[in-house]
């Protein structure tokens, strides 16, 4: 009873200091098993025939066809005990047969086989096939923090490595990045300078244009007016497609002076565009002031010739002769067609410009004209010899011409002057409006010029 304790704690000992996979349990079972028998080496024979044939660890039962093999991988299974079963070259067993270390029993075979067993004692145990391997040599400590220090060495010169690389890619990244960034900026300035030149271009029409904006109703700027607002046109068109270049560089642009270049230059625009059109308004007005101020003076002269014709007519009535009446007659209807003619001239440049002014010179026309007709009259009855009604015509002519010379004191010199005063009417807003645009382009000029390294002319 004793015996059976023991070998039960042993093997609970086995049980449960045997960690692995299945493999490595069933060796290391087997193993306790040999060494337990080998341990009862002295006792009787019989008694441990019996009890290694009544092992209790495998229960085989004949005629089960499945077999047990061993391993076949060259590197075989490690041991609880440390050691390296390998199963080497042999092939699987037969079935229902055990096979520990070489010796081969036959799980059908009984303990009263007729051939008997060699005492375990007798037996020398066969040298296992590649069961243990070499093991490692064993690190002294200073050898063991040696190779620990080289590993984080390595560790730290990999990691080191590492950074230098990611540093150079995204140091690369970077200046590619701004590489690109620079060329893209270059671009943008070189299209900031295109957009000055066509400034510039445009710039030409509109000095040209102040020329005669400065001077608007003189001879030589009214001949040169038309050959510059036929240019008007094409410079407007350079600015917008200036602005357009301007407004789309100045987002990209990224010096701080190259931006201020590109607001100067939006703003040069905007002045220059607002120059030439209040400008061109200027020179229109004043193209059309000129002809009604030259149409007014044409008119004026038959005016100043009428009124010659009628007093050389009131000239010869002095003298009753009838030829003397016969001549003041003609040079009277003379006058009389020629304040006619100056009277529907008038009309005609009142409807061609109705914002003119010319009631006081054609109520000074019909005055005229309502006089002559009483000088026709008074002359018609100097020749009838009806003195009486003579006196009377005469007495109304007088009466109508002095009416008429009142209007004329109010009249001006310059027969002109109401075309020119409805032009400095009309063109008020358009010269403030001018004057405020060329000083803003003048301080944006001037900005730009600096810019570019130029200077003012």
């Amino acid at each position: 009873m004793g015996k059976r304790k023991a070998k039960l704690g042993h093997a609970a000992h086995i049980k449960r200091h045997t960690v692995g996979t299945s493999n490595e349990l069933s060796f290391s079972v087997l193993d306790a098993a040999k060494n337990n028998l080998d341990g009862e080496v002295g006792k009787d024979t019989t008694v441990r025939s019996s009890r290694f044939g009544h092992i209790s660890l495998f229960t085989l039962p004949l005629g089960r066809k499945k077999s047990f093999t061993t391993p076949t991988k060259e590197s075989g299974l490690p041991l609880s005990t440390g050691e390296f079963a390998s199963g080497g070259e042999a092939g699987p067993s037969s079935p229902g047969t055990l096979d520990f270390g070489g010796a081969k029993v036959d799980a059908g075979s009984s303990k009263d086989s007729s051939v008997p067993s060699p005492p375990l004692a007798s037996r020398k145990p066969e040298p296992s096939v590649a069961l243990s391997v070499p093991a490692m040599p064993k690190r002294s400590p200073e050898e063991e923090v040696a190779r620990r220090k080289s590993r984080r060495r390595r560790h730290r010169m990999l990691v080191a490595v590492l950074i230098v690389l990611i540093g150079l890619g995204v140091a690369g990244a970077g200046g590619w990045y701004l590489y690109q960034g620079h060329q893209r900026h270059m671009s943008q300035v070189e299209r900031l300078d295109g957009a000055l030149e066509l400034i510039r271009q445009a710039n030409e029409t509109a000095i040209a244009l102040d020329g005669i904006v400065s001077r608007p109703l003189d001879t030589a700027s009214l001949e040169q007016a038309d050959g510059v607002l036929e240019r008007i046109p094409e410079a407007q068109n350079q600015l917008e497609e200036a602005d357009r270049i301007v407004r789309s560089v100045s987002v990209d642009l990224s010096e701080s002076r190259d931006k201020e270049a590109a607001n100067q230059a939006v703003v040069a625009v905007a002045a220059r565009k607002a120059l030439l059109e209040s400008g061109e308004q200027i020179v229109v007005s004043a193209q059309q002031a000129d002809d009604a101020a030259q149409r007014i003076r044409a008119a004026w002269l038959d005016v100043v010739s009428a009124d010659a014709l009628a007093r050389d007519a009131a000239a010869l009535v002095v003298d009753t002769t009838d030829e003397h009446v016969a001549s003041s007659k003609q040079k009277t209807e003379d006058a009389i067609a020629a304040f006619s003619s100056a009277q529907t001239a008038l009309s005609d440049i009142a409807l061609l410009y109705p914002a003119l002014d010319l009631e006081a010179p054609q109520l000074y026309i019909s005055k005229r004209l309502e006089a002559l007709g009483y000088a026709i009259a008074s002359d018609e009855a100097l020749l009838a010899k009806n003195k009486g009604e003579a006196a009377a015509q005469n007495d109304a002519y007088n009466r109508v011409d002095s009416e008429a010379a009142a209007i004329a004191v109010d009249l001006p010199e310059d027969a002109a002057k109401p075309a020119l005063d409805d032009f400095k009417r009309a063109t008020e807003a358009f010269f403030e409006t001018y004057s405020t645009a060329r000083s803003q382009a003048g301080s944006a000029d001037a900005f730009l010029r600096d810019y570019l390294g130029t200077s003012s002319k």
